[in-house]
C-alpha cells in the first residue's frame, strides 16, 4: 500500500525553532502553500486548527492497488475510515 509521509508536530517544531534563530524571519514574514502551480497560495492567519481524523484505503480500479490516505471524522464514513482516530493539525485553505 501507498502511504505519503506526514509532517509531524515534532518536525515542525524544531523547524520553527531554525526560524527563530534567523533574524531574517520576522513575525512579518508570510506563509504560503506550494501546489505545484504556477502561483504560491496564501494561508489565512485563522486556518490553523486541531481536529480528529480517521486513516482509509481505496483501491485504483485500473492497477487494483491500495493508497491510503487521511480524512477529516466527519467524512470518514464516507471515506470507509478504517484506522484509529487521531488529533490531527489541519492547514485549513480554502478558496
Amino acid at each position: 500500500m501507498n502511504q505519503p509521509e506526514n509532517l509531524t508536530v515534532g518536525e515542525l517544531r524544531k523547524f520553527l525553532t531554525q526560524l527563530a534563530e534567523d533574524p531574517k524571519i520576522t513575525d512579518e514574514t508570510k506563509i504560503f502553500l506550494d501546489t505545484g502551480w504556477d502561483s504560491i497560495q496564501e494561508i489565512n492567519p485563522d486556518a490553523l486548527s486541531i481536529e480528529e481524523a480517521q486513516s482509509f484505503k481505496i483501491e485504483d480500479p485500473l492497477t487494483h492497488e491500495f493508497f491510503g490516505g487521511y480524512s477529516l471524522l466527519e467524512k470518514a464514513e464516507k471515506m470507509n475510515g478504517d484506522g484509529p482516530i487521531e488529533k490531527v493539525l489541519i492547514i485549513r485553505n480554502l478558496y
